[in-house]
């Protein structure tokens, strides 16, 4: 009897144990909404030759601006549930989205997004512009034409 309960004590022990390392890996929830309450909006894939078919002319736009990858990485299978599980633990950073799933650290950072839709040459920039003070010349140049402006 005595073995029995000292074998109890020791499973016992070591179910705590590993308890406590299970809860020392789960990250920290960030945010407030319940997972089964949070919405994943699936965006719907752009079918630029439907557009077409009716008019509306997008294709060359898209291409002169280099959206084509990104209207590609609409095409394919959403998972919502990862998806929840990537915003609840996310934590935003000046430079990146920090968040875990399953147990994986995640970091979205800007390099990631270029690498990921093919804009790792395109410079552009972020925040405000220093030494831009009259907008309106900067919407007149942009808006000329979009084969005048870079």
């Amino acid at each position: 009897m005595a073995s029995s309960s000292k074998q109890q004590v020791g499973s016992s022990y070591q179910q705590q144990e590993q308890d406590q390392q299970q809860q020392q890996n789960v990250p920290q929830k960030t945010c407030l909404i319940p997972l089964n309450e949070l919405e994943v909006i699936v965006e719907m894939m752009v079918d630029f030759n439907n557009l077409e078919k009716h008019d509306i002319h997008l294709t060359e736009d898209m291409k002169f601006q280099g959206w084509e990858a990104f209207f590609y990485r609409l095409c394919g299978p959403v998972y919502p549930d990862l998806v929840k599980e990537f915003w609840v633990h996310a934590t935003i950073m000046p430079k990146a989205i920090l968040s875990f799933v399953h147990g994986e650290e995640i970091s979205i950072t800007e390099n990631l997004l270029r690498k990921l839709f093919g804009m790792e040459i395109v410079e552009g920039a972020s925040g405000a512009i220093i030494g831009i003070i009259d907008w309106d010349a900067v919407y007149t140049e942009i808006f000329k034409s979009r084969k005048e402006t870079g």
